[in-house]
């Protein structure tokens, strides 16, 4: 909360700005707030106010939207709260409202407003429980205009989990406010720290760590501040160490910043540390700092043997011997002190102003580019596609990106607001986002819908570049708009399937090469490849071919109690390499879920291992598969489901029939 008030000071100088809270429990805020900001509790809970709200049955009530912890017996945050919160944003006059709490984000992307909306993180979103993290991901934060971390790393992160949000992503890192009170000299023999008692905090290992140093500095201390649940294990491990008088739990210090002018070294040995302001306080103060590589914050503020040490997580011999370092170089420590000083200015309320009135502009800026596109498939299989509300003469540019981040991005000109994506030679195969450039910004387009009628109609195969070469556009659960691209010198197109209770029949084609009297489809397993096998096809004109696989001896390779897949690949003859088996010449995007076929089911007997032997290959490249029974006692029922994966290619799946 720190954050979010010296956020409020330092833009109140030039904005109106009002904090508006959920829930209130006591007259004054614990961090102290400039009078120019305005507040607004949303729910009263102080039993003496004139506006307390505990006596309304809708504080027991929980909420609809916000997500309280799923252990809570009582709501935290009731659907009073809630339910005032969603009228405030529904009237507010504010140009821009920032959420500071996941949970208030997955509130305000319910808001419909103008205004500009902003998630200003503070943690790390990839830990947050399902509760949040699903609503969060999912439905929030493509409503925002910009979504904020304290560090770049963190940005990364992020974007790593939800890529659809990549572009809306700024470093924001926590105002603090320009150092008022004394500044350290360097004098005082003492190294300090600060923090919540708690394991992730690493006072264990700074205990340890400086009570290796202590005995060669007798004249040093360690002063640790703070309180928490770690107090009396700390406790005993400085008696356990013999570091009595050199190492103190000073308590808690309200605030802690006074406290840093009489040291002359901080120590930040977090294992965890999102930012860490008390580490920028620290240096404003004129400590230089040691500070465990926690993810992220150290890094993004220390400068390494600048005005500080970035030590390896978990390092507890290098973390002592760079305090001892400061303790034994006076010089070094009085140089670092100052640059650390004059580093942490772009932590201060001027330059933190500056980042968040340019984030605005930024938002704004966005918000102009038109974002909305049509895609047709072209009877010649290309994708034509329009962005809509683009003005004349625009120099946007149409932006294709390889999800998978293998290829490089294809770019075209947007004339007259369209462009045109050829099926050939352009998108290798993969998916692609659609997104303009405009404004010195890439923005993914939102699909207002695709035309493919063409692909019905389309030549295949294609008699120039490779057989298969098909780009299928497509609205992207998020709404976005991305185009899917198959591309294959060789290919073999499922044409239809008939699955009966002794056979399954494909009927297929070979488009780029050409199947003969030796062919064969060879079908590999996914887990164990002693289980692979082959069966014939019989070759039809034009490069149509049948393959008929007997159910029965199919079963036969089926291990009772687990779960068998095989893929399907066509074998043109010795030397050829295999060809895919798939259903991709299509307007289905996902074959597996349209194209469904009944599941045969066999009755085997006999043990599957004794049988499988009999499909071993005696000798050459084809293993053909035997349907011959072997009699042993007793019956089992297996499931044969023909089914197209997810990449379109057929496979089968063998499962035991209860």
């Amino acid at each position: 909360m720190s954050a979010i008030h010296n956020l409020a000071k330092a833009l109140a100088d030039h904005h109106e700005v009002e904090l508006v809270s959920l829930r209130r429990n006591r007259d004054q805020a614990f961090f102290p707030l400039d009078p120019r900001v305005k507040t607004l509790a949303l729910s009263d809970m102080r039993k003496h106010s004139h506006t307390y709200d505990g006596d309304d049955p809708m504080i027991e009530v929980f909420p609809h939207i916000y997500p309280n912890e799923p252990t809570d017996k009582k709501p935290w945050i009731s659907r009073l709260a809630e339910k005032r919160l969603l009228e405030y944003l529904a009237t507010t006059d504010a140009d821009v409202v920032v959420s500071n709490n996941p949970k208030i984000t997955i509130m305000l992307a319910y808001a419909d407003r103008d205004f500009l909306k902003v998630a200003m993180e503070h943690s790390r979103p990839a830990q947050y429980g399902p509760h949040i993290r699903d609503a969060l991901f999912k439905d929030a934060y493509p409503k925002m205009d910009a979504i904020t971390a304290p560090t770049p790393d963190e940005c990364r992160t992020i974007a790593g989990v939800v890529p659809a949000v990549s572009h809306l992503l700024s470093p924001m890192p926590n105002c603090i406010p320009a150092h008022e009170g004394q500044m350290s000299t360097g004098d005082n023999k003492i190294v300090v720290t600060a923090g919540l008692l708690k394991p992730h905090k690493g006072f264990n290992d700074l205990i340890e760590a400086f009570s290796s140093v202590a005995p060669r500095h007798p004249d040093w201390s360690l002063r640790i501040y703070g309180s928490g649940p770690e107090h009396g294990k700390l406790r005993k491990q400085i008696d356990d160490t013999d570091s009595n008088n050199q190492v103190f739990l000073m308590g808690p210090a309200t605030p802690v910043t006074p406290e840093f002018a009489k040291a002359s070294v901080f120590v930040l040995p977090s294992r965890l540390e999102a930012f860490g302001n008390v580490t920028v306080e620290a240096m404003a103060a004129g400590l230089p700092v040691v500070a465990y590589d926690a993810p992220h914050g150290p890094r993004n503020i220390i400068t390494q043997g600048e005005d500080g040490y970035v030590v390896p997580l978990g390092d507890k011999k290098a973390l002592a011997a760079h305090i001892e370092k400061l303790i034994a170089d006076e010089d070094l420590r009085r140089k670092m002190a100052a640059a650390a000083v004059a580093n942490v200015v772009r932590f201060q309320e001027a330059e933190t102003v500056k980042r968040f009135e340019q984030l605005v502009e930024t938002m704004r800026a966005r918000r102009a580019i038109p974002r909305t596109a049509t895609a047709v498939v072209t009877p010649q299989g290309d994708v034509r596609v329009k962005v809509e509300g683009l003005p004349a003469g625009s120099d946007a540019e149409l932006v294709c990106k390889d999800i998978r981040k293998k290829a490089d991005e294809v770019v075209l000109p947007l004339i007259g607001g369209e462009a045109l994506v050829p099926a050939l030679g352009m998108l290798v195969e993969g998916d692609w986002e659609l997104a303009i450039r405009a404004a010195g910004f890439d923005m993914p387009l939102r699909s207002a819908g695709c035309d493919t009628l063409q692909m019905l109609s389309l030549k295949l195969p294609r008699t120039e570049g490779p057989a298969l070469s098909v780009l299928l556009p497509h609205d992207h659960t998020d709404g976005t708009l991305r185009v899917q691209s198959r591309v294959r010198a060789e290919h073999v197109e499922v044409a239809g399937l008939k699955a009966g209770a002794t056979s399954i029949v494909i009927d297929a084609a070979a488009w780029g090469a050409e199947p003969g009297k030796n062919s064969v489809i060879e079908a590999v397993h996914r887990k164990e490849a002693d289980k692979n096998f082959t069966f014939p096809v019989k070759v039809g004109a034009d490069g149509r071919f049948t393959a008929s696989l007997e159910n029965a001896a199919a079963a036969r390779l089926h291990q009772p109690g687990t779960e068998d897949i095989w893929d399907f690949w066509l074998l043109p003859d010795r030397n050829s390499a295999r060809i895919r088996v798939c259903k991709l010449a299509t307007d289905v995007l996902t074959p597996m879920s349209v194209f469904t076929y009944p599941y045969p089911v066999v009755k085997a007997s006999g043990a599957p291992a004794a049988a499988a032997a009999d499909t071993k290959p005696k000798s050459g490249w084809r293993n053909r598969l035997s349907a011959v029974p072997t009699a042993v006692a007793g019956v089992q029922k297996y499931e044969l489901r023909p089914y197209f994966s997810s990449n379109g290619q057929l496979s089968l799946k063998i499962i035991d029939k209860k």
